[in-house]
């Protein structure tokens, strides 16, 4: 999920801004070969970005602070207490940007591997410099065409385009690789072949996403106990 500087704190509650299929389908063809089979999403709202995964056959997890109606997700997770499935290799959200920071501090040093999707202008700020310096990210792929608007949970307002700059900040343990900065067009990277697919997507309801995996899946929604124990 993402935030709208525009959005009040009242307004904002646990900041249910949906990520737009968009930037899942880009990650899909940017990470391609570093993804792993097994991914953890935290804050998985309406099943944006789980929806796309589960249907290029990765098995994901899928958990989140509130209830969006997302099958084969567990509820009431705080992921910031939460302790790690077992068996999965990495997480993949669009945090709540306000918890972004500790989101990264606390996924990257969990996981081999990272991507979440975030505001560029995460990048400044003093408060975040510590840990850039002691962690930083492996990639950062800047998307150089805006993507499109994903309004508050809810909006009945006007729709507007996006005014802010999106990245996906990979941390990957496996590699030595650090501080890779790139640039994609998500427009560019959907290719005649892959349209349909991303309408489809974007079409899709929450009871629509399903995988080979969904048992599976199931089975593992009881295993977040929680941190210390209690």
């Amino acid at each position: 999920m993402r935030i709208q500087s525009t959005h009040d704190l009242a307004a904002r509650g646990v900041d249910a801004y949906f990520s737009p299929p968009e930037a899942v389908q880009s990650l899909l063809r940017l990470e391609a070969e570093h993804l792993p089979r097994c991914i953890w999403e935290p804050a998985a709202g309406d099943g944006a970005i789980v929806g796309p995964l589960r249907q290029a056959g990765f098995e994901v997890i899928a958990s989140d602070i509130a209830d969006y109606g997302l099958p084969l997700c567990a509820t009431g997770i705080d992921y910031l207490c939460a302790t790690p499935p077992k068996g999965v290799g990495g997480v993949i959200t669009n945090p709540p940007y306000r918890l972004a920071l500790p989101f990264a501090r606390k996924a990257a040093s969990e996981m081999p591997y990272v991507a979440l999707l975030l505001r560029t202008n995460f990048l400044e700020s003093v408060t975040r410099l510590p840990f850039f310096r002691q962690c930083p990210p492996a990639r950062i792929w800047i998307s150089s065409r805006r993507l499109p608007m994903m309004h508050r949970l809810g909006w009945q307002g006007p729709r507007a385009p996006s005014n802010t700059c999106f990245g996906w900040f990979i941390w990957d343990h496996r590699t030595d690789e650090r501080c890779r900065v790139d640039w994609f067009d998500w427009r560019e990277l959907q290719g005649v072949g892959c349209a349909k697919q991303l309408l489809r997507t974007s079409q899709a309801q929450p009871g629509d996403w399903s995988s080979p995996e969904a048992s599976a899946m199931e089975s593992q929604l009881t295993l977040f106990p929680p941190r210390g124990g209690g």
